[in-house]
C-alpha cells in the first residue's frame, strides 16, 4: 500500500511540474526562437523587452501589474522581421528609456510622430500606443527615418534617428534600385533580393549587439508643440476685409 502511495505522489509530482514548465515555456514566448524569428536574434545582447502599462477594460481604471512587449511580438505584429523594423523598435525603446526611467512605459501617455513607413508606423503605433484616429499620432515625412516622441502629461520630448552612416550606403542604394524598378513596372532579379536580405541581416545583428548610445542620436526637444495634424487653419486672406481705406 505504502509503495503505491509512493507511486501515486510521484506522479502527481511529475504532472504538476510538467504544468508548471510548460506555463513557463507560454509565459516565455514572446522571447523565444521560431522560424520567423531566429536564436541570434533571442541571444543578442541588446534585443530586451518593456514593460508597459496599459488600462483593464473599454472604460477601466490603470492595470495593477505591467506587461512585457519584446521585438518579437512586434513582428507578429507587423508581418516579418526586417532591418526597419528592428531600427524602429531600438529607436523607440531608448526614447522610452528616457521618459520613462522607471521601467514601465506608460501607452496612456504618449503621442508620436513618424514617416508614412509600414515599419515606422507599425513600431511606434504597438509599442507607444499613439494612433491617428485619438490625435496623438502624426504621419510627417519630413522626420525621416526616426520619431518624435513625447510625454503627454509633462510635454518632455525628444527626436531620434540613426547617427550618420550606421545604416550602410550600398543597401540603401540597392533599397532604392529595387523599389524604383518595381514602381516602374520593371523586373527583379532574384539575386538583388537575395543580396538584399542578406545584407539587412548583417545590419540586424550589428544593431542589435552594438550599444545604442554608439548607433543612435537623440536629442532633447525643449517646449515642443505636438500638433496632430496641419489639414486645417485660420484663413488669413480675410482677417483684414473690414479694415477701412485712407
Amino acid at each position: 500500500m505504502l509503495k503505491i502511495l509512493k507511486k501515486i505522489c510521484f506522479l502527481v509530482i511529475l504532472i504538476l511540474l510538467s504544468f508548471l514548465s510548460y506555463s513557463k515555456l507560454k509565459a516565455c514566448d514572446s522571447f523565444s526562437s521560431d522560424w520567423y524569428y531566429p536564436e541570434w536574434i533571442v541571444k543578442a545582447k541588446y534585443n530586451t523587452p518593456i514593460k508597459v502599462l496599459d488600462t483593464e477594460s473599454a472604460l477601466g481604471r490603470y492595470a495593477l501589474k505591467p506587461k512585457e512587449i519584446g521585438l518579437k511580438d512586434l513582428v507578429k505584429f507587423h508581418g516579418h522581421l526586417c532591418d526597419g523594423l528592428v531600427i524602429a523598435y531600438i529607436e523607440i525603446k531608448e526614447v522610452l528609456n528616457l521618459l520613462f526611467p522607471d521601467g514601465i512605459v506608460d501607452r496612456t501617455d504618449l503621442r508620436a510622430v513618424s514617416k508614412n513607413g509600414p515599419c515606422w508606423i507599425d513600431a511606434v503605433m504597438y509599442m507607444t500606443g499613439a494612433r491617428i484616429n485619438f490625435k496623438t499620432l502624426r504621419v510627417d515625412n519630413s522626420i525621416g527615418d526616426g520619431f518624435i516622441i513625447q510625454k503627454i502629461s509633462t510635454g518632455e520630448a525628444y527626436s531620434v534617428h540613426l547617427k550618420p552612416g550606421v545604416f550602410p550606403k550600398e543597401m540603401s542604394e540597392l533599397e532604392a534600385k529595387i523599389k524604383k524598378f518595381r514602381f516602374e513596372n520593371k523586373p527583379v532579379s532574384p539575386e538583388d533580393i537575395d543580396t538584399l536580405e542578406k545584407m539587412a541581416e548583417q545590419l540586424i545583428k550589428k544593431l542589435l549587439n552594438t550599444p545604442p548610445s554608439e548607433i543612435l542620436e537623440i536629442k532633447k526637444l525643449e517646449n515642443y508643440q505636438f500638433i496632430s495634424i496641419d489639414l486645417f487653419g485660420e484663413r488669413t486672406d480675410i482677417l483684414n476685409k473690414n479694415i477701412p481705406r485712407k
